[in-house]
């Protein structure tokens, strides 16, 4: 409800959103908890959760709220990454959650990419993370010629991994 009224556009999935499993973060998006914890006026999130390197369909208390990347944000989602209107300029805005997501919380059946992937990610590890968040990048870059701002909501859990990932993403503003 705080971020409702913050106007948070989109946001990207962290560990902790899946604290409580699957089923209490899906039902918070959806709306479905209002009577449970925020009262009867809570209608779920007014925005997209984001995470291009999870697999939402996998699960089954995601897969119903799962809607294509690279639309303009709609409540009550979850996709890879959306298209915020600023002005009449359209900003890419690409979500990507860490992938050590299954060993640090409780992801229920998200399937998450890269698999493996350390806490101290090896070369290799952080150039397959880097691969899907690119390919995302590149696809939202591809549907709309005239865009020239993309932003990654990163939630890596160290802040070396977010460097990493800069020095190995081309068209990726913040």
């Amino acid at each position: 409800q705080i971020q409702n009224e913050l106007g948070i556009q989109a946001i990207a999935f962290g560990n902790h959103e899946f604290d409580f499993g699957t089923q209490a973060i899906a039902d918070l998006i959806s709306g479905a908890a209002e009577g449970e914890i925020l009262g009867a006026d809570f209608a779920g999130a007014n925005f997209p959760y984001l995470s291009t390197n999870l697999d939402f369909a996998a699960d089954a208390n995601f897969a119903p709220l799962e809607v294509e990347g690279g639309q303009a944000p709609q409540a009550n989602t979850v996709t890879s990454s959306t298209v915020i209107d600023v002005n009449g300029e359209q900003i890419g805005v690409v979500g990507a959650t860490t992938p050590t997501l299954g060993s640090i919380s409780s992801p229920g059946d998200l399937g998450i990419s890269p698999s493996p992937f350390g806490s101290n990610p090896t070369e290799a590890e952080l150039d397959a993370l880097a691969a899907i968040i690119q390919a995302e990048v590149d696809a939202l870059l591809a549907a709309n010629p005239g865009m020239n701002k993309v932003v990654l909501l990163a939630h890596m859990q160290k802040l070396t991994i977010e460097e990493a990932l800069a020095t190995r993403l081309e068209n990726v503003d913040i």
